[in-house]
């Protein structure tokens, strides 16, 4: 028997997920925000925080090489002249307009924005922000000029 005839075949094909743009673009947010709470639970632990991702370069043999970098991350985070600590959503470089014009969200304490982080999170997985989301794609099309 050869070790081919040894293998369990079928005619199951790979399937590529589709995600519509509203799922897109909650995946690009929840996966910032989850940047941001590293970086508070950093702040908070008094550790260093980075995200590591891979750039593409070609050497001299016109190869194409992949090499890790630090992503620089902003913080969505600051502290105002009373103590309060702030959070503001962004989409893009843009801040996100949650309700009206008020784009950031008031914390109170540094220990409460990973809280208020996840508390996002979770608006932003049942679709919560789907319309300021959809404002701010709208806008940004508008700005490069294709909307």
């Amino acid at each position: 028997m050869t070790a081919f005839a040894k293998l369990k075949l079928t005619t199951a094909t790979r399937k590529t997920e589709n995600l519509s743009a509203e799922q897109y673009a909650r995946q690009r947010v929840l996966g910032n925000l989850a940047e941001q709470l590293g970086l508070v639970k950093a702040m908070l632990d008094g550790t260093a925080f980075t995200v590591k991702q891979t750039r593409y370069k070609t050497d001299e043999n016109g190869e194409r090489v992949g090499y890790e970098r630090s992503k620089r991350l902003r913080q969505w985070f600051w502290q105002d002249t009373d103590g309060n600590w702030l959070l503001e959503l962004r989409y893009g470089n843009r801040a996100l307009k949650l309700s009206g014009e008020n784009t950031a969200v008031v914390a109170g304490t540094k220990e409460q924005l990973a809280s208020v982080i996840e508390t996002l999170m979770e608006a932003v997985t049942v679709g919560e922000l789907d319309k300021a989301l959809a404002a701010a794609k709208k806008d940004r099309l508008v700005m490069l000029r294709k909307g």
